[in-house]
């Protein structure tokens, strides 16, 4: 008997502490891209305080979710944090892009959002995801973006398309535009300043 109770007591706090520790890592993810969009200045701890709280509050009212100051699954969502967390969701996308099998599309607003002011507006979705991929792509390979390759917009893309942009001397709208397009050997053609 005092076996089992032992043994159940070990399985208790593993799956307690693996809970607090993909919690914890959420909270830092959360912080990271904040911080990366102009919402977040505080530590990089991976705790909730009143400042990451607040952070999420002002991100959440900017996006148009229910501002609750916490991490629901829709700010996870919006952060982009879900899918950088779940490898399995991650590795599961990669291999049905590499398969061509159907894909569960992303919202066709945050895909238009993403290409507004760009030849690519009016593409079909299918184009569009596969844009994105490889904006990802070239992203990760410049320095600019750590997340998933899986051709869903979120917002660290959009974090890591400014910072591009920015350091590239771009308009900084954080959407693949015919210019951005055309730094990232997405879109054939040459930048000439004044484009």
């Amino acid at each position: 008997m005092k076996s089992i109770t032992y043994s159940f007591l070990v399985a208790l706090i593993f799956l307690a502490t693996s809970e607090f520790l993909v919690a914890s890592n959420n909270i830092l993810l959360a912080q990271q891209t904040l911080s990366r969009l102009g919402y977040y200045n505080g530590s990089m701890d991976g705790n909730m305080g009143s400042a990451t709280s607040a952070a999420i509050r002002r991100f959440q009212i900017a996006n148009h979710l229910r501002p609750t100051g916490t991490l629901t699954p829709p700010t996870k969502e919006a952060l982009g944090i879900d899918l950088a967390q779940d490898h399995d969701y991650s590795a599961n996308q990669k291999s049905s892009y590499c398969k061509h099998e159907q894909v569960i599309p992303p919202s066709p607003k945050a895909l238009a959002d993403l290409f507004i002011g760009g030849p690519l507006l009016s593409a079909s979705p299918e184009i569009q995801v596969a844009t994105v991929r490889r904006a990802q792509e070239n992203l990760k390979v410049l320095g600019y973006y750590n997340g998933p390759l899986n051709g869903l917009p979120d917002a660290n893309l959009k974090a890591a398309l400014m910072t591009y942009q920015k350091d590239s001397k771009f308009k900084c709208s954080g959407r693949l535009d015919k210019i951005t397009l055309m730094g990232l050997d997405i879109l054939p053609g040459v930048y000439h300043p004044g484009q």
